[in-house]
């Protein structure tokens, strides 16, 4: 009979029975401090439940018997009062803050003080007669402003001379009479509120000289320059009342100057028209109205005029009336007699320029048409 063999893996059963209970050994050491840990947390977590337990019920206790005292001592509310002493605790770390800045603050001043005294300290060692020689100069300026001031008061039509030095020309618009009782601080008042005004009035009068006509201000000659502005606006003025504005005595003077180069270059020629055109530029050169088309059966006039001639067509009688054909010969001539009777009414009379085209192939109707148009303007053809 074979004998029989205790060993698995090289192992006898009984090495094995030894290795599997050092392993149930280790995990129930494992387990029991797993155990030991948890229990000690919780009696810590007990410990500081119990501890805030006691301490709250400290608190109420103290609360209620400070008050059962604030009631004794005859406070209606002790809630609130007790409410207002920690808010008085918050108040007072927030005083200790400000005060900690305050000092702070103080201790930086106090440096800032001492500086300042050793820089006047320094300065009147190292520069005394300069700032004497300065004293002295504010003095003197301030002497003369005043007196500017009160001469400009007392003297209003006549203008102000003050010396270079004092850098005041200008007249203020208006300040308050200075008598003789008025305190010392106040005609200074006075005087400083008159220098801003010149030297506000002068930097605008300069600003204005500049951005709207181009001109410096000279120095010295600022009465000048003040009174050739007076003198435009009076102009300008005079022209506004007049019933004739500046930009249309311009537009006059132009359409006057192109009739005239345009007189002269007919006299040159020697030939021309009885009228001058109505429009032409500056050289001579005429400016169309219109273009007319003369058909068999209608007229149909467009614009012609040049960009800058715009808005004078626009309000000559009628030119809606006229452009919204193609008209009838009769009905042409109705519409048209507005803008002829203005040409006939200027000073000098003058003709408007058309363009002409004719698509009318019978000559007889062509030259009737053309007559038609020539007793209301001036024409330039087209060549079929």
């Amino acid at each position: 009979m074979a004998q029989r063999n205790d060993q698995i893996f090289q192992l006898s059963l009984t090495e094995i029975a030894f290795t599997i209970t050092f392993l149930l050994l280790l995990l129930l050491g494992y387990l029991v401090f797993k155990e030991e840990t948890e229990r000690q947390a919780a009696e810590a977590e007990l410990a500081k439940v119990q501890s805030a337990d006691r301490a709250t019920a400290a608190l109420h206790t103290a609360k209620s018997e400070i008050s059962a005292l604030l009631k004794g001592a005859g406070i209606a509310n002790p809630d609130e009062f007790i409410s207002s002493l920690v808010s008085a605790a918050d108040v007072r770390g927030e005083r200790d803050q400000l005060r900690q800045r305050v000092d702070d603050l103080d201790a930086k001043l106090t440096a800032l003080e001492e500086l300042k005294t050793r820089l006047e300290q320094a300065a009147l060692t190292l520069r005394p007669e300069i700032i004497q020689d300065e004293v002295l100069s504010a003095l003197a300026l301030q002497d003369q402003v005043r007196a500017a001031v009160e001469q400009s008061i007392t003297e209003p039509l006549k203008p102000t001379n003050v010396s270079a030095s004092s850098s005041v020309t200008a007249k203020p618009a208006s300040v308050p009479a200075v008598s003789s009782s008025t305190s010392k601080s106040v005609r200074d008042k006075q005087a400083l509120t008159a220098v801003r005004q010149a030297l506000a009035t002068t930097s605008e009068l300069r600003r204005q000289l500049k951005e709207k006509l181009a001109k410096e201000l000279p120095v010295g000659k600022e009465d000048q320059t003040i009174q050739e502005v007076v003198l435009a606006a009076k102009g300008y003025g005079d022209l506004t009342h007049a019933g004739q504005s500046p930009e249309t005595m311009k537009k006059e003077n132009s359409d006057l100057r192109g009739q005239v180069a345009f007189l002269k270059n007919r006299l040159d020629a020697r030939g021309g028209r009885d009228y001058p055109p109505c429009w032409a530029d500056e050289t001579g050169k005429v400016e169309f109205l219109f273009s007319v088309e003369v058909r068999p059966d209608a007229v149909a006039v467009a614009p012609a005029w040049p960009a800058r001639r715009e808005a004078a067509a626009r309000v000559l009688p009628g030119i809606d009336a006229v452009l919204s054909g193609p008209h009838s010969n009769q009905s042409f001539i109705s519409k048209i007699q507005g803008i002829f009777n203005w040409s006939k009414a200027q000073d000098p009379e003058c003709r408007h320029y058309v363009q002409l085209k004719s698509t009318i192939t019978d000559a007889v109707q062509s030259d009737r048409a053309r007559l038609m148009v020539e007793n209301f303007f001036y024409k330039v053809e087209s060549r079929r």
